[in-house]
């Protein structure tokens, strides 16, 4: 039987999910809803279900979540192989990939017309996408952000869990901290590790992403992989790690200077902190994702690191954050005029990675309160180490 912790997310909740749900695909007039996901962007699926895909070159790394408004309960749509786990944590009916082209038909035969949502369509799988739109007959397969309109909203069980996600990822910064004090040499392979083990030791179910800690002239890159590169006072260190706990992940993005460093140095890691300390001032309900990037753009634009940041450059400042490290809303980027609202979670960001003197990305978890926006990790986005 499966023992649900006193952390999870209760039965009751995924119920009224599934029921909220139906309520936005009817104001949309869609006749259902195709929801996938994989074993990197589970939140489609999770949040539904206790169910995440796992990684692989096959069909088990995907799931489909399908919900027909006439019917009364959802279906999930998994690997032959995933069937048994699956059916085992969710709480509606469960099927194979082999299953799901005659469940769609019968869907198409009784529906003939109308418009079916899909979410995730920027990254399903050709295969699954064709054996969808395969079996549809006439009906319209549609891309929707009803889900993700949906999803943006976390609950208080969800914004807890999101919560010691982020303290967990406290304690990855401050074991690296805790590292560096001893003197000795450090790579940033190690010091990756270092976090790693911090969070799992607190708690964490995994990571939530492959940590990155990146040195000296490789923090200047503005993602990617730690080395065997070892740390030198005068370093500028980009870091960017994240917990995943009981289903839900922290993003966190934190940079420091080594020892004794150059002014310019100092200069980027002020600077960053600024523009994402001015996107916590503006932040509240009623404004637009688009308003507060535009809030943070114009703060690194001011700092005159426009041309060494991808944020001052128009990427985007932030974006939801939950089950997965990065969902589709909010994205607090230029042109989303999505109304923020309370109890929405998301990151707030600015990264300047300047060649030849080093870069990092500060990154704050927020989550918006009925007047203003209250940060749910705690570390300081200033560090001189």
């Amino acid at each position: 039987m499966h023992v649900l912790s006193d952390e999870s997310i209760p039965p009751s909740e995924y119920q009224e999910r599934i029921q909220t749900l139906r309520y936005g695909l009817q104001a949309a007039n869609l006749a259902g809803m195709v929801s996938f996901g994989d074993c990197w962007r589970g939140a489609n699926i999770c949040y539904f279900t206790e169910f995440r895909p796992l990684d692989g070159v096959s069909d088990i790394a995907n799931a489909i979540f399908f919900l027909d408004l006439d019917e009364e309960q959802p279906s999930l749509f998994v690997s032959r192989q995933c069937v048994d786990y699956a059916t085992e944590v969710t709480s509606f009916p469960v099927y194979s990939f082999d299953e799901m082209k005659a469940r769609l038909e019968a869907f198409a035969a009784r529906v003939q017309t109308g418009t079916l949502g899909l979410e995730g369509a920027s990254y399903i799988t050709e295969d699954l996408s064709r054996r969808v739109r395969a079996s549809i007959g006439n009906l319209t397969l549609k891309d929707t952000q009803v889900l993700a309109e949906i999803k943006a909203v976390k609950s208080e069980n969800e914004v807890a869990l999101i919560r010691k996600a982020s303290a967990l990822t406290d304690i990855a910064m401050a074991s690296i901290r805790d590292a560096l004090a001893d003197g000795k040499q450090h790579t940033e392979r190690e010091l990756a590790l270092i976090a790693d083990r911090a969070m799992l030791a607190g708690g964490a179910e995994r990571t939530g992403y492959d940590s990155m800690v990146q040195a000296g002239p490789r923090s200047a890159f503005n993602l990617a992989r730690p080395t065997d590169r070892v740390l030198q006072p005068g370093d500028l260190v980009m870091t960017d790690i994240g917990a995943r706990y009981r289903g839900y992940v922290a993003d966190g993005g934190r940079g420091f200077t080594y020892g004794n460093v150059s002014p310019d140095k100092v200069a980027i890691v002020k600077a960053a902190a600024a523009a994402v300390e001015a996107g916590l001032a503006a932040a509240r309900p009623g404004i637009t994702a688009s308003s507060l990037n535009a809030t943070i753009q114009q703060a690194l634009v001011n700092s005159g690191y426009e041309q060494f940041s991808t944020e001052a450059r128009g990427h985007g400042t932030g974006h939801g954050t939950g089950m997965d490290p990065e969902e589709a809303q909010p994205w607090i980027g230029p042109g989303n005029e999505t109304t923020l609202r309370e109890n929405m979670v998301f990151t707030l960001k600015a990264t300047i990675t300047v060649p030849g003197v080093g870069g990092l990305r500060t990154e704050r978890i927020v989550r918006l309160t009925a007047t203003a926006c209250e940060p749910l990790d705690e570390f300081p986005m200033e560090l001189y180490w």
